[in-house]
């Protein structure tokens, strides 16, 4: 088992040639809706796969490249398998925003409900650490899933749920340690992007002012509805350049991440996986182990 899954990824991902462009170009491509995304998870997965195959490379030199031909085809799984990980999440979340509804109208009925409110909110607060921790689960089976799905080319695999199950409880403090890591990732980046936000817009405002005030005393119309499209566009570029800024963030997070869903697959012996149906080396060592076991002393 691997330890240092970030530290390796970065290593990887800042030794490739080319890399902070690379992340640039696929920030800029996931703005796109839905066809984004599907590019992004198509080309860092792809990346992923081969360093669970045990092979070495820097990142891929071309976004769009398609060097195994299953670049939309894997960035397209990878998002159905994360609609169907998050079908559970979800329910609960519905299942408990209907619950809390109903809390919140048995509040408007008085005093005499006061256990019963003690109750709810007690019932509200364990049903929110089922949530959450339904949530967390339900991304390891998407990422340990995409993985399978990345190296067998097919959907089928990355929905093998038995199979999935079977390598999160083989390195399961592998997972909790990536899944960690991420999320500290997820607070650090979600803060740069606020601070940086934040500034940007006190910018804007400031020079909003700076132009806008001797627009805003003068007696001329046209000289204000002259300046009204400058003031729109200044508005409109930050905006975007938070919404890039956002993109490319979340972008070398998923990099991050991924690349160390790569090491991680590594241990299983990828190059020794037979069909998708068929036990995963570790299994059939697992399954010698215990014929061994059983076998009478000579």
């Amino acid at each position: 088992m691997q330890t240092g899954y970030f530290s390796a990824a970065w290593n990887d991902i800042k030794n490739s040639p080319g890399w902070f462009g690379k992340l640039a170009v696929l920030s800029l491509v996931g703005l796109i809706p839905v066809f984004g995304w599907i590019v992004v998870f198509g080309y860092l997965f792809g990346w992923a796969r081969d360093v669970a195959w045990n092979v070495h490379a820097p990142m891929p030199a071309r976004i769009f490249g398609n060097e195994d031909g299953r670049l939309y085809s894997r960035g397209f799984f990878a998002l159905v398998i994360g609609l169907v990980c998050m079908l559970i999440p979800w329910v609960l979340e519905f299942v408990w925003a209907m619950v809390t509804g109903i809390g919140a109208n048995w509040s408007g009925y008085g005093y005499g409900y006061g256990g019963s409110l003690a109750f709810f909110g007690l019932f509200s607060l364990l049903f929110s650490v089922v949530v959450f921790a339904g949530t967390l689960f339900a991304v390891v089976f998407a990422a340990v899933g995409i993985m399978r799905m990345s190296i067998y080319g097919r959907l089928a695999p990355g929905l093998q749920f038995g199979k999935i199950w079977a390598m999160i409880r083989h390195d399961f403090g592998g997972l909790v340690r990536i899944l960690g890591m991420a999320l500290l990732l997820w607070v650090v980046a979600g803060f740069v992007i606020s601070v940086i936000t934040i500034g940007i817009m006190l910018a804007g405002v400031a020079i909003g002012l700076v132009a806008g005030i001797p627009v805003v005393h003068t007696d001329s119309p046209a000289i204000l509805f002259a300046a009204l499209p400058g003031l729109l566009a200044l508005i409109v570029v930050l905006a975007v350049a938070c919404g890039v800024l956002s993109m490319m963030l979340s972008v070398f997070v998923l990099a991050m991440v991924s690349r160390a869903l790569g090491y991680w697959t590594r241990q299983f012996e990828v190059p020794a996986w037979r069909g998708q149906d068929d036990p995963m080396p570790f299994e059939i060592a697992a399954a010698h182990a215990r014929a061994a076991g059983q076998q009478p002393p000579r």
